[in-house]
């Protein structure tokens, strides 16, 4: 994995990345699930991974829509984002134990890993290998949390998040262990999403949902009884710009 230097400066909002950040790829893998089902909940999701990776952050972005990630695809990659997928009834595929075990050694090797999960009925979780590639890491999901609609997240001031954001949060899973990024914005405080970082480098960043990362903040949404809901989460892309940013960074 090449070098890079992210540099943040908070009282600003900016992110300054040097020349080298065209060497660094994010890998977004939306293999578990149709294209079409994203684009149908957020029409401009890849357009706003686009546009943080390659034109905010410098680096490559690159799409997996169908091929089993393995230790050759990883190879050229330095963040691997994995989104949950939508219906959690109609399973596409199962993740092989090669597959999780090239994704656990990716982050032991100092690879970058962000892993969105959802509620049961979106992603069944057995065969997303969600906690299978999680565990080794001392985190873990559990089960589905209370359901508020358009609850919102409100993320934390810390280490590599520069604002207390406004997220998009409707209904998720417990997460455990890490240090919490996020949390949900109503009665329970429940983690919204965690982090850790390895001696060597590698990262890992788990949600217990995924609306964050469809970039689905403000999308305007018709519901099954025909009333259109604004989702929460007007912060959503700054979150995710960051986010990304800590994950490229050495």
């Amino acid at each position: 994995m090449k070098k890079i230097i992210v540099l943040l400066i908070s009282f600003a909002g900016f992110l300054f990345v040097d020349a080298n950040a065209q060497d660094k790829v994010v890998l977004l893998d939306i293999s578990h699930e149709d294209k079409s089902a994203y684009l149908n909940v957020s029409p401009d999701i890849f357009t706003d991974y686009r546009d943080v990776v390659e034109d905010q952050l410098g680096a490559k972005f690159i799409l997996n829509e169908d091929r089993t990630i393995d230790s050759n695809m990883l190879q050229e990659a330095d963040v691997l984002i994995l989104l949950s997928t939508l219906d959690g009834t109609t399973i596409k595929k199962t993740r092989s134990a090669g597959e999780i075990n090239a994704i656990v050694s990716f982050v032991e090797n100092g690879g970058s890993l962000i892993i969105f999960t959802d509620e049961d009925r979106r992603i069944d979780m057995d065969a997303f290998g969600a906690n299978e590639i999680v565990r080794p890491f001392g985190m873990e999901f559990g089960d589905d949390l209370p359901g508020i609609r358009n609850a919102g997240a409100v993320s934390f001031i810390g280490e590599f998040i520069v604002g207390r954001y406004e997220l998009p949060y409707s209904g998720a899973r417990e997460i455990f262990g890490g240090i919490p990024l996020s949390v949900k914005d109503a009665p329970g405080g429940h983690v919204h999403g965690a982090y850790v970082q390895l001696e060597n480098g590698g990262k890992v960043a788990a949600f217990g949902e995924t609306m964050v990362g469809l970039f689905i903040g403000g999308v305007s949404f018709e519901m099954p009884d025909g009333n259109t809901i604004v989702w929460k989460g007007k912060d959503n892309k700054q979150f995710m710009k960051e986010l990304i940013a800590w994950a490229l960074s050495d």
